[in-house]
């Protein structure tokens, strides 16, 4: 490892992130022209939501048993949340009439032994409202962005807020093809994964920068790689094991966790991954050459 140059390798790594986001990209332009290629729940689209008092806690054995009684009447896999104190469900499923509703409350009564009160609430989502949710996660990614490229850039330079916002993308965009790949639904919980992702990326990111900033002090004359190529691997102890800390609480949710903590897990845990080889191997590398570029233009005869 110590031989390994991430400068010399970095359009490897390149390669490699290239690929992780096809998806995800192809996904978000496709989106505008009809083609939907994510498994977009009602938070986005539009539906019915049901609470309902289960009298006691709440399962993944109960979970799976509400998704069969409620998908047969549906004629789709509706998703079930627990709340409240973890005796309470929120069902959503897509609108419905309210001869439906009513079969859809009687099959809950029936099946779980439930009074009629135990249903708690009923409410519709509409489409304005969320395509009112797609505009605000948009934002509040696009407005974390901007505060750490200034950030970062206040700290350190401009190229390295640079490269810095470039891995945040790159971790939205991995995350964004997971969420295609896996068909997870998407809903609330992808802003919720998104800004997580964007906080553990960034403070990653930093932590190499920050190395790279302190060996340029004590090293003026190595060049551009070598201080990044240095830095990475001082840094790349903590970074990794920074992340492996953080994936164990992760995993064992996704292992014992119910199935909407599982599918806010599943991203989390692949976006913490991607947040950490993107700082590592696409960020201070990046950083390099641009830095690297710059000088190259500084140096040569001018012309006119």
């Amino acid at each position: 490892m110590k031989n390994f140059s991430v400068t010399k390798n970095f359009k490897y790594f390149a390669i490699v992130s290239v690929l992780l986001v096809a998806v995800g990209l192809f996904a978000l332009l496709a989106a505008p022209f009809g083609l939907n290629l994510f498994n977009m729940d009602i938070d986005f689209t539009g539906g019915t939501t049901f609470t309902y008092d289960m009298g006691q806690q709440v399962t993944g054995d109960t979970v799976q048993q509400i998704q069969q009684a409620v998908g047969d009447i549906v004629g789709a896999t509706p998703s079930v949340v627990t709340t409240g104190d973890g005796t309470q469900v929120m069902i959503k499923t897509h609108d419905l009439d309210s001869e439906t509703r009513d079969v859809l409350h009687q099959a809950m009564v029936d099946t779980f032994g439930l009074e009629d009160s135990a249903r708690q609430d009923v409410q519709n989502v509409s489409p304005s409202v969320g395509k009112d949710m797609q505009a605000a996660a948009v934002k509040a990614c696009l407005v974390a962005a901007v505060l750490m490229l200034l950030y970062i850039t206040i700290r350190f330079d401009f190229k390295s807020g640079f490269s810095a916002v470039i891995c945040l993308i790159h971790d939205i965009l991995v995350m964004i093809s997971a969420y295609v790949i896996f068909q997870l639904p998407l809903n609330m919980n992808f802003i919720a994964a998104a800004l997580t992702i964007f906080g553990y990326s960034i403070n990653a990111t930093i932590i190499t920068f920050d190395r790279i900033r302190e060996n340029q002090r004590l090293s003026r004359r190595e060049s551009y790689d070598e201080v990044v190529d240095k830095s990475v691997r001082q840094s790349m102890t903590r970074n990794i094991n920074t992340t492996l800390t953080t994936l164990f609480t992760i995993v064992m949710i996704i292992i014992l966790g119910v199935p909407s903590l599982r599918n806010f897990a599943i991203p989390i845990t692949i976006g913490i991954v991607s947040g950490a080889y993107s700082s590592i191997f696409i960020a201070a590398p990046l950083w390099a050459k641009m830095k690297n570029s710059e000088k190259k233009k500084k140096t040569m005869p001018n012309k006119g």
